[in-house]
């Protein structure tokens, strides 16, 4: 169900609704509206803080009845922690919490208000932003092919507007909005298992994203991929019964400028490993593992909506790997779109063999600039946790860019090297270059082997093995398949659209 937003110019103790949030730092310091609340409520809160049973601390959370006294049934009181460490993400995380208390707690309209304490240290329209991807990713519920549905949430938010700005709210609530719903379609389609989300449903997905947008849409089958000679990707797809598909998508909101954002996603809809078969504990979380695709196609559907003044063409490769009697070998040797040739040597490195063609494609289609995106190791996931997307690239200015993109999106990434003493793990003797190198730099060697097919093109990699899946509820993420990576590149369009 899609909540209903609505902003009043009332003061949160004035608002008629379930519940309202409130913030606190580690200071023991409310908002305006807190204290007027506080007030209301004969200094109940300031009791509590007193007896030290509210200590503002990051993620702290505590739900109050307010036994008549204000107009809401109850207030949610969340913890900022330590404002040296604010951020607008860190206010986004506090928003989700907060939300997802109420809703637990079986509230159906909510009211939030910016503190003001935030306003005089980070935009407003950001701020608003964090407020509406924190209410509406916070309570996301993952759709569920239960029998018996689960009982509704929260239905109305009301947002108070004090002394923030018409424009500023405006514009807030409008990028919440479409950052929010792209999100969840990421996440909905990486948690679809892998018999209902197949290649071919996949680009039937990106048909509607793209006649609701107005983009150019390409779907390539199988066919035409033996005519472009992307017989790496259809080396991979062999093993399956489920025809392979390339999808391309194209925005031009800039159609005077040379210059083209390439994006290019991993959609393996299901991944048993190959011939090399993975262990069978969490093999059911590969349907995850075209979490890539989903954050490309994802992004897409926001920036046709947004329409920044700049050019974007993606290219999403999706494919099963599996082990039917045509499939891949260690030992084999493929040749690729690009010419160069491939020692297939582990047949779970499939993602990389993939994206080869994938990002030779982009480069076709004039990408002068080239992010992949992909679940592509384990390697990232012992390396960085479940916390950080790993990023390697050739080119500084590009790496910043979608630096300062992941910091506004509130996806931390973290730089590895990408030096030439690492080419040496995947030299091969009878080919350009081998697909797999042992365990040593494992998530290192898979941005060795994809920089082979960029040539001189900027370009950056991110492994989003780890934050695309999560074990526990945590800030704007629930249980489940996140959509990492999503908001990351849509900041990025908007950024190069300035």
């Amino acid at each position: 169900m899609c909540m209903e937003w609505n902003r009043t110019s009332k003061a949160l103790s004035q608002v008629a609704v379930d519940a309202v949030i409130l913030f606190v730092t580690d200071t023991l310091h409310l908002s305006k509206e807190g204290k007027l609340i506080d007030l209301r409520l004969n200094h109940y809160l300031s009791q509590l803080m007193d007896s030290e049973e509210i200590t503002g601390r990051f993620e702290e959370c505590m739900l109050l009845h307010t036994r008549g006294e204000i107009a809401a049934q109850k207030v949610v009181l969340v913890g900022m922690g330590n404002e040296k460490k604010w951020s607008s993400q860190r206010f986004r995380q506090c928003v989700a919490i907060g939300a997802r208390k109420a809703q637990q707690s079986g509230v159906k309209e909510l009211a939030v208000s910016v503190p003001e304490f935030l306003e005089k240290r980070f935009g407003s329209a950001d701020l608003v932003q964090a407020v509406v991807e924190g209410v509406e990713l916070g309570c996301y519920e993952l759709p569920s092919y239960k029998q018996i549905s689960r009982s509704t949430g929260i239905q109305k938010v009301v947002f108070s507007e004090q002394t923030l700005s018409k424009t500023s709210i405006e514009v807030g609530m409008e990028r919440g909005g479409v950052f929010a719903e792209a999100s969840k379609k990421a996440s909905t389609w990486c948690n679809e298992p892998s018999n209902h989300l197949t290649p071919t449903v996949l680009a039937s997905y990106a048909d509607e994203v793209a006649k609701r947008c107005g983009l150019e849409i390409d779907i390539v089958d199988k066919d035409r991929l033996e005519e472009l000679n992307a017989h790496a990707f259809l080396a991979v797809a062999k093993g399956s019964a489920e025809p392979p598909k390339l999808i391309m998508l194209r925005y031009q909101g800039a159609p005077d400028d040379e210059e083209v954002l390439g994006l290019v996603g991993k959609g393996v809809t299901f991944d048993s490993g190959g011939l090399q078969i993975k262990p069978h504990e969490g093999m059911d979380k590969m349907k995850s593992d075209m979490s890539g695709a989903a954050a490309v196609l994802a992004a897409m559907d926001a920036i046709g909506t947004l329409k920044p003044h700049c050019n974007v063409v993606a290219v999403i490769v999706s494919c099963e790997n599996m082990t039917g009697s045509h499939a891949y070998r260690p030992g084999d040797v493929l040749s690729t779109m690009s010419g160069k040739t491939i020692e297939v040597t582990h047949t779970d490195a499939e993602g990389r063999v993939i994206l080869a063609d994938g990002l030779a494609y982009a480069r076709k289609l004039g990408a002068t600039k080239l992010v992949d995106i992909a679940t592509l190791t384990g390697a990232a996931v012992v390396c960085l946790g479940r916390e950080k997307t790993l990023m390697l690239g050739n080119d500084d200015t590009l790496l910043q860019d979608v630096s300062v993109a992941a910091g506004l999106a509130g996806e931390p990434v973290w730089k590895f090297p990408l030096e030439e003493e690492y080419d040496y793990y995947l030299h091969s003797d009878i080919a350009d270059v081998k697909n797999e190198g042992g365990r040593a730099a494992g998530a290192i060697q898979g941005g060795v082997f994809l920089q082979h097919f960029v040539e001189d093109t900027p370009w950056v990699h991110l492994d989003i093995a780890g934050p695309a899946f999560s074990q526990k509820d945590s800030g704007i993420y629930r249980n489940g398949a996140t959509g990492a990576g999503t908001r990351t590149l849509i900041h990025l369009a908007l950024q190069m659209g300035l």
